[in-house]
């Protein structure tokens, strides 16, 4: 690098530098023109995500924290789909005065994280703006593979009668300087590899908790109503709904950025330690557009809408 100048060329040698640290099932790694990963499966899960600063994180956000909720948020997405991650790729767009330090702090910091769960960083690439208020944006792709028994757990497979449990509390995850939940949670991958071995297909739907508890339940009965031809409706029990300390049940509802898991088990299927039941999918009336209805103080407040948009 050129004094405090950003260089692609010696970004990508950085890159490839921890070549050697890579598992074996990275055939091709970061060098050539794609890299060659071998996969457990003959069936592979892609997703892609980002966050931009200004949006998901704010200016004066640690760089190794914007690196950990970039990673952390696509994993998040796997555990939706009870796979098993497998390797990302990450593009990244710098502010003209991040300067090579900094293009190297985050590098590294993606790299880690990448490492930390699970899905090694095996290629890329970088440009910078022109703009100097050209914002810092962070975009991954994550590949991923189903289970051995091939389950692959999507948000439209609910049904009718179904119970609806998550994975953890709720609510509060941007603090008000910046910081907080959103940029140190943990993937619930373990979490669902668990529900996945204890219910196999007992466990009909899932999500991750991204946009607020109202949205993401929406989310859920739309996509299963559209699939099955069945009219459905969420009845959430706000007295059940987890709370993370110092947030109420509103947060809980519409603050998003939680990334626990929303799933829909069969109604007769025993509830699993470490998940709370917080309501029924029941059959929607004729001339009822509302998919999420919460019971609070013996009041039905719709909730489909609530939650945050990007």
């Amino acid at each position: 690098m050129v004094g405090d100048r950003i260089n692609e060329r010696e970004i990508l040698k950085l890159a490839a530098a921890a070549n050697g640290t890579l598992p074996q099932s990275i055939l091709i790694p970061p060098g050539d023109d794609m890299a060659l990963v071998q996969l457990p499966s003959s069936q592979v899960l892609v997703a892609v995500d980002q966050v931009v600063a200004g949006r998901h994180f704010t200016a004066e956000t640690p760089l190794d924290l914007v690196a950990r909720k970039a990673i952390a948020r696509n994993v998040s997405d796997v555990a939706a789909m009870a796979a098993i991650p497998v390797a990302t790729l990450a593009s990244v767009t710098l502010p003209h005065s991040l300067g090579a330090q900094g293009a190297r702090e985050l590098l590294e910091s993606v790299r880690k994280y990448a490492a930390q769960f699970g899905c090694p960083l095996i290629g890329g690439d970088t440009s910078v703006h022109h703009d100097p208020q050209g914002p810092l944006t962070l975009s991954v792709t994550i590949l991923a593979s189903p289970r051995a028994d091939g389950i692959v757990v999507t948000r439209h497979g609910a049904k009718i009668g179904d119970r609806l449990i998550v994975s953890g509390p709720l609510g509060g995850s941007f603090a008000e300087d910046g910081l907080g939940h959103h940029l140190t949670f943990t993937p619930r991958v373990a979490e669902a590899q668990g529900l996945a071995d204890t219910l196999a297909n007992e466990l009909h739907a899932m999500i991750d908790i991204s946009d607020g508890l109202g949205l993401d339940t929406a989310r859920i009965i739309d996509a299963s109503a559209a699939h099955s031809g069945f009219a459905m409706q969420a009845r959430l029990s706000g007295g059940h709904i987890p709370c993370n300390r110092g947030h109420v049940l509103r947060h809980a509802l519409s603050d998003g950025e939680d990334h626990e898991l929303l799933a829909a088990i069969d109604g007769r299927a025993v509830v699993p330690a470490g998940w709370t039941d917080i309501g029924t999918i029941i059959e929607r009336q004729v001339g009822d557009a509302r998919s999420v209805l919460v019971e609070i103080a013996d009041e039905l407040e719709d909730a489909t809408n609530l939650g945050w948009l990007h």
